[in-house]
């Protein structure tokens, strides 16, 4: 039985906090990363990072597409292996922008989500946006109605009827496997200032 898919990072654990150096207050340098465990009909990979409670214009730090599935290594830095393409981010910039904290200092969750496609490659030059990069990825999936099913709330439908993953997911037809890697950040909890609740 194939494993599942797995995105990892040196730098940080699932659901864990992401070093300061890797922010918008320290170097803002490209943490490390690696998969494993992809499906073996993958042709290219795409690697989006989002953070999740910025506003639906705002939430797209970093976008990679046309990522070889080997290999399977980002090293520290970015550097990215041969043939990977930088996108837009919602910024307007092609570049990583770190994770950073909140003017009120509230935690902050980056989700960092792996797709492997059936595409060789997705055809777009290098500063394509999410939205853009979306558009290729998209074609139904054999067999299931998604506006219908919406409408009726149907369980019954491959993915959970209301899931907001499940619905990109049966949207992106030419996606056939995902991973995700959440990490977190707040300047009070990695700078450790007296009297901050640390355990949340």
């Amino acid at each position: 039985m194939q494993p599942g898919m797995v995105l990892e990072s040196m730098a940080f654990v699932y659901n864990d906090t992401i070093p300061y150096r890797h922010s918008c207050d320290g170097g803002g340098v490209i943490p490390s990363f690696r998969w494993i465990h992809v499906p073996p009909q993958t042709k290219s990979l795409v690697l989006v990072m989002r953070q999740r409670e910025a506003p639906e214009d705002q939430q797209v730090h970093w976008l990679l597409y046309d990522l070889p599935v080997m290999p399977n290594i980002i090293h520290e830095g970015g550097m990215l292996p041969e043939g990977a393409k930088v996108g837009r981010n919602d910024f307007g910039e092609m570049a990583y922008r770190p994770v950073c904290h909140t003017p009120d200092h509230h935690l902050v969750h980056y989700i960092f989500t792996l797709y492997a496609t059936d595409l060789p490659t997705l055809g777009l030059p290098e500063g394509a946006s999410w939205h853009e990069v979306r558009e290729k990825l998209r074609k139904p999936r054999e067999g299931v109605n998604n506006a219908e099913a919406y409408k009726r709330g149907d369980n019954e439908t491959p993915g959970p009827g209301q899931d907001a993953m499940a619905w990109e997911w049966h949207e992106l037809g030419h996606v056939i496997g995902y991973t995700q890697l959440i990490g977190r950040y707040a300047r009070d909890i990695e700078t450790h200032v007296p009297g901050v609740d640390r355990s949340l």
